[in-house]
């Protein structure tokens, strides 16, 4: 029960901060780091003490299997919380991106880009490294690259976004979104676009028990639960959060 109301505490400060920030607002990046292993190393920047704490929260809730793409981690300021972002163009390795949180909205975070990293990875996505793959895609195409048939993404978006009718990008429309659609979303920013969704969705699915509602944010949440690998990284994410 503790465990259950930290949670909504968590998730609560979660939408707070995001109804607060500019979805689509760069972050300073103060530090970087190369990675190496399990440990990071300094490139440019001035350290500091919360850069690797962050880090090695990272390292404590994320098996080894599902964080082996992120290859450069960023200390950034600003208005988001998060990043990630691809440096190489197969999308094999991505840059993590964190601010200096509290503890809780910290985790919510990195819970937040991980599930842009199992989403936006080269299994779900083929890589857009040149204009034919979106001029052939027959799904849903991301400024990362063409979701892949069957997979998370595809599944995600084919379901939930009629992207053939315009989702539009902007603030305001995603706002309005929201407004006229309050039970699709599990958070007024999961309105933003099919990316954030599914990243925010993932959260709720990490955090929350396996749903028995009937509003599309249940059933959101409840299609992330067909995919066996992620109920296992739900599972040791979730021993890394009660043992906090």
């Amino acid at each position: 029960m503790l465990f259950l109301l930290g949670v909504a505490a968590s998730l609560a400060l979660l939408a707070a901060a995001l109804l607060t920030s500019d979805a689509f607002a760069p972050g300073d990046i103060t530090a970087s780091y190369q990675v190496q292993g399990d440990s990071i190393v300094l490139l440019e920047g001035e350290p500091e003490a919360w850069h690797t704490e962050a880090w090695e929260r990272w390292i404590e809730l994320v098996p080894s299997s599902a964080r082996w793409r992120v290859g450069r981690f960023d200390a950034i300021s600003g208005t988001s919380e998060g990043q990630v972002e691809p440096v190489s163009d197969s999308l094999q390795v991505w840059s993590l991106r964190i601010a200096e949180l509290d503890d809780d909205v910290r985790d919510i975070a990195l819970i937040h880009e991980l599930g842009h990293l199992v989403s936006l990875g080269p299994t779900e996505v083929v890589a857009a490294t040149d204009p034919s793959v979106e001029e052939n895609c027959l799904t849903y195409f991301s400024v990362e690259g063409c979701a892949i048939p069957g997979r998370v993404f595809e599944q995600f978006v084919s379901t939930f976004w009629d992207v053939e009718g315009g989702w539009g990008g902007t603030d305001e429309e995603a706002d309005e979104r929201y407004r006229q659609n309050p039970d699709s979303f599990v958070t007024a920013y999961a309105a933003t676009n099919p990316g954030e969704d599914l990243a925010e969705t993932f959260v709720f699915f990490v955090y929350r028990l396996r749903p028995t509602g009937t509003t599309i944010a249940d059933e959101k949440i409840a299609l992330l639960w067909q995919f066996p690998e992620l109920v296992e990284l739900r599972q040791w994410l979730r021993r890394g959060l009660i043992g906090s």
